[in-house]
Formats: structure tokens, sequence, C-alpha cells
């Protein structure tokens, strides 16, 4: 059973995750910086987000289908990213065993996990003030 019932809380959690990502700019500049277009690709249940950092001074967050070209796409079921953002998940790892399929320079978006590492303490946040639910971090 995947932690979201649903399209639309996976959505809230995510885009209100990537927003906080976006408006903390220790995390955002190295996204930024890298100039990636990363599209997400979730299901059980279905969602696609795309952030893009391509003209390397802001980060575009689109929720859904989109016709930006991604540099890079990740695949996973929903229940994967939110053990992701929980900190639980070893990217190589789930790479490996199929957990998350990616297509595109995975070593250049890999390269950004260190930067990205930060967002992990406000993903109990975003879910508690999107869902009203409570989470324990690891």
């Amino acid at each position: 059973m995947s932690f979201f019932a649903n399209t639309q809380e996976l959505e809230m959690v995510m885009k209100g995750l990537w927003t906080a990502i976006k408006e903390d700019p220790d995390i955002a500049g190295p996204l930024i910086k890298s100039g990636l277009v990363v599209r997400f690709h979730y299901r059980e249940p279905e969602g696609r987000l795309t952030v893009d950092c391509s003209d390397n001074q802001n980060m575009v967050i689109i929720w859904g289908e989109c016709d930006i070209k991604p540099d890079v796409e990740m695949f996973m079921k929903s229940e994967v990213a939110h053990e992701f953002w929980r900190g639980a998940v070893s990217v190589p790892m789930y790479l490996i065993a199929g957990k998350i399929v990616a297509k595109g320079p995975v070593n250049q978006a890999l390269s950004l996990l260190p930067a990205i590492k930060p967002a992990f303490k406000k993903y109990p946040d975003v879910v508690q003030q999107t869902l009203n639910r409570t989470l324990v971090s690891k």
C-alpha cells in the first residue's frame, strides 16, 4: 500500500516539497547551477513532476505533462519517492535493483544527491502541512 492515497496527495506533497527546496538557496543553488531538467515519473498513484533548471538562474517546477525535454528521467513507484524523501533509500542500490529506473546522464543527477540531502529534513513538515499527517524522519 502506498503512502499516498491518490494522485492529488502525491501532487500536493511533491509540489510543496519542491517549492520548499526552491525557496532554500543552499539546496536550490547547486541544482540551478547544474542546468539540468529532471522529470520524475511516479506510479501507484500516477504523477509527473518536472524540475527545470535549464537557464542556470531559476528553478521551475511543473506538475503533470509538459513539452520541456528532460535531460534525466527517473521512473519509480510513489512509495519509493516517499521513502527516498524520508532518507531511507540508497539511490545507487535502488537503481541496481530496478526499483528506480533512470534515463539520461544519471551520473550528473547522482552528483546532486548531497545537495538534496538537507531537503530530507523538510519532508516531514511538508507532509504535515499538506496532508495533516505526522512523519518521524529517519
